[in-house]
């Protein structure tokens, strides 16, 4: 071994700093917050964008590719119309009250620490996961309600 090289290597080695390697933590806090506010915003905007789909745009008749189907929203035309509209109309409610209510929720986010924050984005997401759960439920149940398995409108 060369003495002269392992000098040279003490010199280099006694000005480096390894916590140069490490990412600014200010960066990873700003790329932490941006990650999880996407993350919150993502799902209720889906939400609307379908709702908005569905009660605008769906097919006239029943289809197995586009749409909200059920069992009891597939027996007739007007049992599927309604069943578009009726969807339609709930995901773009819920998913404009989810948009406002996630994003007065992410705007919290600057300021807190990363661990806040991650809890916080989890929690969202267990909420919306679940208000999403209640909506599919909702919609079975009133189109169930108002429609036979055939489609015919039932009698109160």
């Amino acid at each position: 071994m060369n003495l002269e090289n392992f000098e040279d290597i003490k010199v280099l080695m006694d000005n480096f700093d390894p916590a140069t390697l490490l990412p600014d933590l200010g960066t990873m806090v700003g790329k932490v917050e941006f990650i999880t506010r996407i993350a919150v915003l993502a799902g209720p905007i889906v939400l609307l964008v379908m709702g908005i789909l569905y009660f605008f745009a769906s097919p006239k008749e029943a289809n197995y590719r586009f749409g909200y189907r059920c069992y009891f929203g597939m027996g007739s035309e007007e049992a599927w119309r309604f069943t578009q509209r009726f969807a339609g109309l709930v995901w773009a409610a819920v998913g404009l009250v989810l948009t406002i209510v996630m994003t007065v929720i992410t705007g919290s986010f600057p300021g807190k620490p990363i661990m806040d924050i991650i809890g916080s984005g989890a929690k969202c997401l267990f909420w919306e996961f679940g208000i999403t759960l209640v909506s599919i439920l909702v919609i079975n149940i009133v189109v169930m309600l108002c429609f036979n398995s055939r489609g015919y409108r039932r009698r109160h």
